[in-house]
């Protein structure tokens, strides 16, 4: 029931209008620039689908050596062919309902006998509970809205659910693709187009170029292996495949589930592991070759691991680290590749804290043509990681004059600042954050003018916006702090002494040019 092979299950947007494919249509409209957005998606959904179909669709391209993925087949019939081969011949496999649970569905494990569903208890009503969202409060994204009889949303839902997943409690294991069951799952790229079509095209392409690579890696990969990992029975007691039993693009699913028909629509049934599907144990730092994810290089403890982000998501901090491989090392999907013109420097995850989502993050920056050739040179790219590096911190040293002045100015000018005056931290915090907000919004408008520009002149001019944009949040402070009216005068005149001060102390803003010496001066 609900065949992926054959229902037009998917909405898409194209040329035409809104359309709904099938499976084996969406992979041939995604090839002939017939798919452009998805009407059905979440914003955290997005990238995971994405990831999903390029892993799927190179995985049949690797079993077609005769076709050159670069021009892949446009006939729905040769992506059913392969969907099916992916499948071992399981169309059920494919399907989001099957009524026997001893053959696969859609990222459902068969169970060796049908008895075993008498132990799943029931997870999901709606497609929403089911999904990798975790809000504590149900607040920002209301929870069980979704309708319990739409197959497309819980189409999406199992996908992200089962390939997303972190560690959820005893036996609730996640996802290979992330340091520890506690991570998360990062998705990084660099493509021209961020359109579905094009960006697909572009990544399949790339990603069936790395796969050689990739087995030809310490890992062991298989040449031709599982890639569906939902296909056959998982007894639940012991891993069910190893690195050398997958091919490079496997699919994981990374749980139990089996979706029955309830008296309002669909329900999820789940059931818990004794350990992670894919093993062995030690297997845990994400480090597996997948062409999405970054890896940290200065792990302390394991030398190597998956990128993790914390609650602060991609701050400029961390993605110059990324970009400019200062402790992380990109694949080749994450690199300008050879070509002029434009790219997109892209990415997302969703945050997980302990039984909380601590925000779904994602950026998206363009990246000029004369940037793309910077990045793409080794020693270009040094020099320009190494202004990133001022750039960050002069923001960050500007930041911690604001804050001496804020404070300064909500004492009221005193002689000597307490700098741990706690009463007034949230409205210190206030003025900190419009400033943050203000250099992140700028940082790489003003980090790729180096690629034209002279670096020195780049940064003075850095400097003096930020000190400009300095002295109007102190300012505004000026008029909202509850300062006592005896002393507004003085706290005024002594925070913006101070700032300017402190700036010039500091380098960021020029001192006075000293005038040149007079013949009365001389006399």
């Amino acid at each position: 029931m609900h065949s992926l092979l054959d229902d037009p299950l998917i909405d898409i947007d194209t040329p035409d209008g809104p359309a709904s494919v099938a499976l084996p249509a969406l992979l041939g409209g995604l090839v002939t620039d017939r798919v452009l957005g998805y009407s059905g998606l979440r914003a955290h959904q997005a990238d995971p689908w994405h990831v999903f179909l390029v892993q799927i669709a190179a995985s049949i391209l690797a079993r077609q050596p005769e076709i050159d993925p670069a021009q892949p087949p446009t006939d729905a019939a040769f992506w059913r062919a392969g969907l099916l081969d992916l499948a071992e011949g399981m169309e059920s496999a494919w399907h989001l309902v099957v009524e026997d649970p001893t053959q696969p569905a859609f990222m459902q494990h068969p169970l060796r006998d049908a008895a075993e569903l008498k132990a799943f208890k029931s997870k999901a009503r709606t497609p929403d509970e089911l999904d990798i969202l975790v809000t504590s409060k149900n607040h920002d994204v209301k929870m069980a809205r979704a309708r319990a009889d739409d197959p497309q949303t819980w189409l999406f839902a199992l996908m992200i659910y089962q390939t997303m997943s972190g560690v959820l409690g005893a036996g609730n294991f996640g996802t290979l693709r992330m340091n520890t069951g506690s991570a998360s799952r990062p998705i990084v790229g660099m493509v021209r187009d961020l359109v579905p079509a094009p960006r697909f095209r572009e990544e399949l392409a790339q990603v069936a170029d790395m796969r050689t690579q990739t087995l030809e890696s310490a890992l062991g990969y298989a040449p031709r292996g599982v890639v569906l990992t939902w296909v056959r029975p998982w007894g639940r007691k012991d891993h069910q495949y190893s690195l050398s039993e997958l091919e490079p693009g496997f699919i994981e699913a990374v749980r139990p589930v089996r979706l029955i028909h309830g008296e309002a629509g669909l329900i999820a049934m789940g059931s818990t592991s004794d350990v992670r599907q894919i093993g062995p144990k030690a297997l845990g730092n994400g480090d597996i070759a997948d062409p999405w994810i970054p890896i940290n290089t200065a792990d302390k403890k394991k030398g190597r691991s998956a990128l993790t982000l914390s609650g602060q998501g991609w701050t400029p901090e961390r993605l110059c680290d990324v970009l400019f491989e200062r402790g992380f090392e990109l694949t080749a999907l994450q690199k300008p590749r050879p070509g002029q013109g434009a790219l997109w420097f892209y990415g997302s995850v969703l945050v997980r804290g302990q039984g909380t989502t601590e925000g779904f993050h994602r950026f998206a920056i363009p990246v000029p043509a004369k940037a793309r050739g910077w990045l793409s040179r080794p020693d270009d790219k040094q020099r320009l990681g190494a202004l990133a590096q001022d750039l960050i911190g002069d923001a960050k040293s500007i930041a911690r004059q604001l804050r001496s002045a804020l404070l300064a100015l909500a004492e009221g000018g005193p002689d000597a600042i307490d700098f741990k005056h706690k009463a007034i931290n949230a409205w210190i915090a206030r003025g900190e954050e419009a400033l943050t907000r203000h250099w992140r919004d700028r940082f790489f408008d003003t980090l790729w003018r180096a690629a034209d520009d002279a670096h020195d002149a780049v940064r003075t001019d850095w400097r003096a916006e930020l000190a400009a944009r300095t002295f109007d949040i102190l300012r505004q402070a000026e008029q909202t702090l509850p300062l006592p009216h005896n002393r507004q005068y003085r706290a005024r005149v002594r925070a913006e002494g101070l700032l300017h001060a402190l700036l010039k102390k500091n380098g960021l803003i020029p001192a006075p040019a000293t005038p040149a010496p007079t013949k009365e001066d001389a006399a």
